[in-house]
């Protein structure tokens, strides 16, 4: 839900305070000039589209039947061989686990599909399915 949620959140939310602060009128902006806060705004907002571009936008939902992989990102859904992955990687990321498949070959969302998940949920996968442990 983070790959919806908080894009939609941080646009609209920082996109309407930007636009706010570029129909003020006036010289300054508290002690600051109004043309240098506008920038400064901008270049906030622009970077925290950027991140969101890169991190949030690229997580996918994973669920597993008992012949399959699911990955879908709310608008497409890929079903996948348990024998197209590779491997399953974890990693910490800002405080959460990120869980990385790694596909044999590139699927209609590339050949890493990312996603979150519990700790538990981790271990079971690869208690399941062992030849996916990473190397």
């Amino acid at each position: 839900m983070l790959n919806i949620f908080f894009p939609v959140f941080w646009s609209v939310l920082f996109g309407a305070f930007t636009l706010a602060i570029f129909l003020l009128d006036g010289i300054h902006f508290g002690f600051l000039p109004l043309a240098s806060f506008r920038l400064a705004v901008l270049f906030f907002y622009g970077t925290g589209l950027a991140v969101i571009a890169l991190t949030f936008l690229r997580l996918r939902r994973v669920e597993i039947s008992a012949e399959h992989l699911y990955v879908t990102n709310y608008f497409k859904t890929a079903r996948y061989p348990f024998e197209a992955i590779q491997r399953l990687e974890s990693r910490r990321w800002l405080g959460l686990r990120l869980g990385i498949f790694h596909l044999e070959a590139a699927g209609i969302f590339g050949r890493r599909i990312l996603f979150l998940v519990r700790d538990n949920a981790l271990s079971e996968l690869l208690d399941r399915f062992p030849r996916w442990h990473q190397p």
